[in-house]
C-alpha cells in the first residue's frame, strides 16, 4: 500500500469512527504494517469491519482478519445449489434400477397397508 493510500485508508476510519485519532506516529505505524497489503483488500476489510463493530478496527483487524469473511446470502444460498447439483450428479452417475423382485415385495408391502386402514 503506498503512504498516500494508508493516508486515505486511515481518513475512511476517521469517517466512520469520529474518536479514532489520525497521528503523525499513527500514520508511519500504519503504513509499515500495511505496506504489503493491497488497498482495495484493506478497503474490503475495512468494510466488512465497519458493518460488524462499533468500534475502530486494530492494525491486526485488519492485516489478520476473521478466520472466515462473511458471505452475503445469495453466496451461501449459491453455494448450497451447486452442493445439491453435485450430490444430485453423483447419484445419477451411480444410481441403478431397482431389482424387480424388490420392487414387488415393495408393491406387496404398500397393497397391505393400503386394505389395513380401510
Amino acid at each position: 500500500m503506498k503512504q498516500t493510500e494508508t493516508a486515505n485508508f486511515l481518513a475512511m476510519i476517521k469517517t466512520a469512527y469520529p474518536f479514532f485519532e489520525v497521528t503523525e506516529a499513527g500514520v508511519r505505524l500504519w503504513h509499515s504494517m500495511l505496506a504489503d497489503l493491497d488497498y482495495k483488500t484493506a478497503q474490503k476489510r475495512l468494510a466488512n469491519h465497519i458493518r460488524s463493530s462499533k468500534f475502530a478496527p486494530t492494525i491486526s483487524e485488519i492485516v489478520n482478519p476473521a478466520p472466515f469473511e462473511e458471505k452475503s446470502f445469495y453466496e451461501l444460498q449459491r453455494a448450497e445449489e451447486e452442493a445439491d447439483r453435485l450430490a444430485l450428479d453423483e447419484y445419477n452417475e451411480n444410481a441403478v434400477p431397482m431389482p424387480e423382485w424388490i420392487r414387488k415385495k415393495r408393491e406387496q408391502m404398500l397393497a397391505r397397508k393400503k386394505v389395513g386402514r380401510q
